[in-house]
Formats: structure tokens, C-alpha cells, sequence
């Protein structure tokens, strides 16, 4: 097995995580651990053990630190969103995962991008379907003044939520296929 078999092996089992974990959230707001812990230790896992095999090409230990690389890229910004409540512990450990099993920063990047990217545009869908837009955007309005009178901005938490789950399934299936298909995309970067 080489580098690239690895790889699309690893970008399938992503993809299979990624649409248990969009098709959970979906139905119940929630992404399990028993999901995304084994998904992100197994990653770590498979990248050490194709490192082994692949002794001749690469360092034993090269792929398995690539992981643990992509990993360290995808849970501390992440986490951060989640400290500050923005995000939700499964989605963070989603996005360990796809850092995990892509092995590569790039891809967690990319997913990251286009995960916000798909949250906000169903956002707008879902301000639009429950006919809350001009609410919404009167509360933004109110906020950024009294933000910028120096007052704490009073915003009550009745906003629908986003299945940010869902969103990131999308967006890691279209960054591993962009990796995949070594497509150079000049807003990504992405490409072997």
C-alpha cells in the first residue's frame, strides 16, 4: 500500500464519519462520542501503522505526526469557538477527526472554511423559512449600537439552531474530494 491507497482509504472512512455525523445531528442536534472519539484515535492510529509499512518511503513516525499535526489544527481553534460558546463539543471533536484521518492541515482548513461557509447559508435559509429575518436583523442592529456605546449587548437566545454537524459533513466531503482529486483551488490552497 502506498502513500496516495492510504490516503483515499483514510478520505472514505472520513466521508463515512462525516455523513453518520451530519444524519445524527440532523435528527437530534447531537454528534455522539462514540462517533468521533474512536474516529480521531483510530485516524492517529491508521497514519501509524501506514507509516510503518511504508518504512522504505517515509520515517516511521512522519504520517502518524501529520495526524497528530492536522488534529492540533482542527481542536484548538475549535475549541476555542467552543469556550466561547459558540460551538458545540461534537463539533469540535468532528473536526478533530476529519484533522485525524486527513492528515493534513490543509483539509481541516478547507473544511473549516466551507463548514462556515454552508452554516451561515443555513442561517439565512432558516431565518427565511421561519419568516425571522427582519427580527434578526433588527437584533444585529441593536447589538452592534449598544457594542458600540461600551454596554454589553442585551440578545435574547431564542435563535433556532444550526446543526453545525451538518455543515461540516458537506464541507469535509468537498475539501477530501478537492485533496483527492489534487485540485489547486486558489481560495483553498489544497493540492498534493
Amino acid at each position: 500500500m502506498d502513500v496516495k491507497h492510504a490516503q483515499w482509504l483514510a478520505m472514505v472512512i472520513l466521508a463515512a464519519v462525516l455523513l453518520v455525523a451530519g444524519f445524527t445531528d440532523w435528527r437530534s442536534g447531537r454528534i455522539p462520542n462514540w462517533l468521533t472519539l474512536p474516529a480521531m484515535l483510530g485516524g492517529l492510529v491508521f497514519w501509524l501503522i501506514v507509516g510503518a509499512i511504508m518504512n522504505d518511503e517515509l520515517s516511521h513516525w512522519y504520517m502518524a505526526k501529520q495526524s497528530g499535526f492536522a488534529l492540533a489544527c482542527a481542536l484548538v481553534p475549535m475549541a476555542v469557538l467552543y469556550a466561547a460558546g459558540g460551538l458545540g463539543g461534537g463539533d469540535v471533536k468532528l473536526m478533530g477527526v476529519v484533522g485525524a484521518l486527513s492528515a493534513d492541515w490543509r483539509c481541516v482548513l478547507a473544511t473549516a472554511m466551507y463548514g462556515f461557509i454552508v452554516a451561515g447559508l443555513m442561517a439565512i435559509a432558516l431565518m427565511v423559512r421561519r419568516r425571522i429575518v427582519l427580527r434578526t436583523l433588527r437584533r444585529i442592529f441593536a447589538a452592534g449600537l449598544q457594542a458600540a456605546a461600551g454596554v454589553k449587548p442585551d440578545i435574547p437566545n431564542d435563535a433556532p439552531p444550526v446543526p453545525f454537524g451538518v455543515a461540516l459533513c458537506m464541507a469535509g466531503i468537498v475539501a477530501g474530494a478537492e485533496f483527492m482529486c489534487g485540485l489547486n483551488l486558489p481560495w483553498t490552497g489544497i493540492g498534493p
